[in-house]
């Protein structure tokens, strides 16, 4: 998503606020103070700002695919994560509700522990199988999400794991309406792409949720150590 445009992030994406919560708390249990924190995906400042407030730290550099009016007002690495060399070596590599984008995970968990300093941590939310489906049950499509057992497989080759853990959070909704909104707004969705939203698509996806519109988001919490 090009947070430049992405006006009502904040406002819509109570998963992605709710994962970078449990991310952050889940890592102060282990270490709080940092000298070099890299962000991977800042976007609009969702998990950064837990950051500001509830970390110490001396340097803070930001990465995302695009440099957002937020920040802007940080120091940035702007580009693809898969295809950057990060800036340095760092305490802290930290994202959320990011890495469900990126295909080769074991490449990039092999790149990010050459990033860290020996005693590193690699902290992360991604969101995992069986988010949102109750719309891929209707499209028959869904991005290919990761499980937990799976993420502990391919991170557990370069780093010790300290923490790994999912949680779910379900969001309801008055009409369909509201909830293609909010997918809009937050740019998450599971379809791959040939499913098209048009006016009988749109009644029948209306049918399908038999009134109970609710979406759920699965998402895994891991804490590594380098």
């Amino acid at each position: 998503m090009r947070f430049k445009g992405a006006k009502f992030y904040d406002i819509y994406a109570k998963p992605q606020i709710y994962a970078a919560d449990i991310l952050i708390n889940s890592l102060k249990n282990y270490r709080q103070n940092y000298d070099d924190i890299y962000e991977i995906g800042a976007g609009s400042g969702v998990l950064t700002r837990l950051i500001l407030s509830q970390l110490e730290y001396k340097n803070l550099i930001l990465n995302d695919l695009y440099e957002s009016e937020f920040m802007s007002k940080f120091s940035t690495q702007i580009g693809d994560i898969t295809q950057l060399k990060i800036k340095n070596k760092q305490d802290l590599i930290i994202s959320s509700s990011v890495f469900q984008w990126i295909n080769e995970l074991e490449n990039l968990s092999y790149n990010l522990k050459f990033s860290l300093k020996n005693g590193g941590i690699l902290a992360f939310s991604t969101f995992i199988d069986g988010t949102l489906k109750e719309l891929s049950s209707f499209t028959n499509q869904s991005l290919e999400y990761k499980n937990l057992a799976q993420l502990k497989a391919i991170f557990s080759k370069n780093f010790e794991i300290l923490n790994a853990q999912e949680r779910q959070i379900k969001l309801k909704f008055n009409n369909l309406k509201e909830l293609l909104t909010h997918l809009k707004h937050t740019g998450v969705n599971n379809i791959k792409g040939e499913f098209k939203l048009t006016k009988s698509s749109f009644e029948a996806l209306n049918s399908h949720f038999k009134n109970n519109f609710s979406l759920s988001y699965k998402f895994a919490i891991l804490i590594l150590k380098n």
